[in-house]
């Protein structure tokens, strides 16, 4: 399977880990989980077609890393560049969250913390997703201030929670 394809067939469905393993498998891409330097969540390897998972992470860190690191190998990505990075993050978001089930949410959630928590992500997909050009980023939790948009990050390697 094309992995272009597989990721535009899933996306805005919140795929399952085993939905998003089963797209690397059909692609091409190997996954592992693997003991990672201290900080890092994930990384790709363009060259190997391999991602690698820290040992430790929650199944929602899992699922949301496995997604980011999906999205470097969707667009070849072989640094990790503040312009790589943030395309990582919004194909990420676009797929693990489903704008139905947000809007849903949005109306009870008091927080962002609650929304993630509803929508299995974590709190920096949420963020990310209301940063997506034309995405729903008015909806915003109940109490929670409305989003907007975030400075560019400087170049990281860790990924905490994606």
């Amino acid at each position: 399977m094309d992995l272009r394809r597989g990721a535009a067939a899933l996306a805005g469905t919140s795929p399952t880990l085993t939905e998003l393993v089963a797209l690397c498998r059909e692609a091409g891409v190997e996954m592992r989980v693997v003991r990672l330097p201290p900080d890092w969540l994930g990384a790709y390897d363009d060259a190997g077609r391999r991602i690698l998972l820290a040992r430790g992470l929650t199944p929602v860190e899992q699922r949301c890393v496995l997604a980011h690191e999906l999205g470097h190998a969707l667009h070849g990505h072989a640094g990790g560049s503040p312009a790589d990075e943030r395309a990582a993050e919004r194909f990420a978001a676009r797929v693990l969250i489903d704008p139905v089930a947000l809007r849903a949410a949005s109306a009870w959630a008091r927080d962002d913390h609650e929304l993630a928590d509803e929508l299995g992500v974590t709190v920096e997909v949420v963020r990310d997703y209301r940063a997506l050009p034309g995405s729903a980023a008015c909806v915003s939790a109940r109490g929670s201030a409305p989003a907007r948009p975030r400075a560019a990050r400087a170049p990281r390697r860790r990924r905490r929670g994606r």
